[in-house]
């Protein structure tokens, strides 16, 4: 049972780590047209891996042997369709392709690291922003759809019509997953860091499962960020804004839950158990993200993340400060969430009623299916007073959760006021 264990753990991880290396050697061999066939091939692999690893042990290059065992199977279904006469050459040249991929050499306006030369791939200027964020949360970042429409605030039927028009417009310009110079760079840096911002959040606060973080998600993001602020190209202040962003927020990770596995809100944290050194290392980046005259969503939000590093207590934050980098933040990107993490705000400036008036004009958008939405509500009724109203909220909250630790969290605070 244990050694079927580790294989799982193992197959898991690969699938969240080096999908995306997977699904860019084979399009390299059989082009991006083929992406579906591409990806239930990564999945037949995985299904393979499950069943010959649990009686062989995992080989020594796992990824290569995936590749292997999704490239065979491709080609047999090709044959099988009579589609494969024009790729025989090309699949003979995999291994070398891979070999090459592994030894290559960068000049240095390039971008060396391959988990970021396939986001900045992923983000094809020939299909919407949206789209490429999505596309490359799926096959680069490993995220369901599921993930992807959480971080969306969107439906999962919506993401998968976005994912299947994503896929027709690249096969429609015959776009391949072609690593982009560094003259192309900038034009999609935009889209690059939103895919990193997104897959830190879902770190941060996990869609489903039974963890309440993903440490891998959050480091990944954080380690990759950093590569861009240390790049000729790429470095600029609102990269070095996301990465004090991260790295702020990362500084609480310890005690966002509490030992059993729940969750623990900012005003309960013990703030002796933040991580100083990741603190004073996010003020170097935020200091260095003042160069110029440029004022990010990334700004935004890293002075506010900053504030909450920063205070030596949930009551001496200062909240009005908070409160302004949100409306500024609201007037640069205007989002449902965005508005309600500033409602949040505005009823520790303004006291809870206030609070109630600024939920209650948001409620009629999607956020009313978003379970923070409920808790934020839930908090500012028991407030007032409103325990009644406040349990239904809760129970909203519950019913719309996904995430286990989560669930645990919310049922407590509905037994509490019930």
């Amino acid at each position: 049972m244990n050694a079927h264990k580790d294989v799982r753990m193992s197959v898991d991880h690969l699938l969240r780590h080096n999908a995306g290396q997977m699904v860019a050697v084979l399009s390299k061999i059989f082009g991006f047209e083929l992406i579906d066939q591409i990806e239930d091939a990564i999945q037949e692999a995985l299904v393979k891996a499950l069943k010959s690893w649990a009686i062989k042990g995992v080989p020594e290059k796992p990824t290569a042997w995936l590749i292997q065992v999704a490239k065979n199977h491709l080609f047999d279904q090709l044959r099988r369709d009579n589609k494969s006469v024009a790729f025989d050459d090309q699949l003979r040249e995999t291994d070398r392709y891979v070999k090459l991929a592994e030894d290559s050499v960068f000049f240095d306006d390039e971008i060396s690291d391959a988990r970021l030369r396939l986001i900045f791939a992923c983000c094809h200027p020939s299909i919407p922003k949206d789209s490429q964020i999505a596309l490359t949360l799926k096959t680069v970042g490993g995220f369901n759809n599921r993930e992807i429409a959480s971080a969306f605030l969107a439906k999962k039927t919506a993401i998968d019509k976005i994912l299947v028009r994503a896929k027709q417009s690249l096969k429609k310009h015959r776009g391949h997953f072609e690593i982009p110079g560094p003259e192309s760079l900038p034009t999609r840096l935009d889209a690059v860091l939103k895919v990193l911002y997104l897959m830190f959040n879902e770190g941060y606060m996990a869609t489903e499962g039974k963890e309440l973080i993903r440490k891998d998600l959050c480091f990944e993001a954080i380690r990759l960020v950093k590569f861009l602020a240390s790049h000729p190209v790429t470095h600029s202040p609102k990269v070095n804004a996301l990465a004090a962003l991260f790295l702020f927020q990362a500084s609480r990770l310890s005690s966002r839950s509490h030992s059993s596995g729940i969750p623990s809100l900012l005003s309960e944290q013990d703030r002796t158990q933040w991580d100083r050194r990741m603190i004073v290392e996010a003020l170097g980046f935020f200091r260095q993200s003042a160069s110029g005259e440029e004022i990010s969503e990334y700004h935004l939000e890293a002075e506010i993340a900053c504030q909450h590093a920063v205070a030596d207590s949930f009551e001496n934050t200062d909240w009005e400060l908070i409160l302004r980098s949100y409306d500024k933040l609201l007037e640069l990107r205007p989002s449902e969430i965005v508005a309600l993490n500033r409602a949040y705000a505005f009823g520790k400036v303004r006291g809870p009623e206030s609070a109630l008036t600024e939920l209650e004009a948001l409620k009629n958008g999607s956020l009313d299916n978003y379970y923070p939405f409920h808790l934020t509500a839930a908090e500012f009724l028991e407030q007032t007073g409103r325990i009644e109203d406040a349990a239904v909220a809760y129970g909203r909250a519950l019913k719309l959760a996904n995430n286990i630790s989560v669930k645990k969290f919310v049922k407590n605070k509905l037994i509490r006021v019930s």
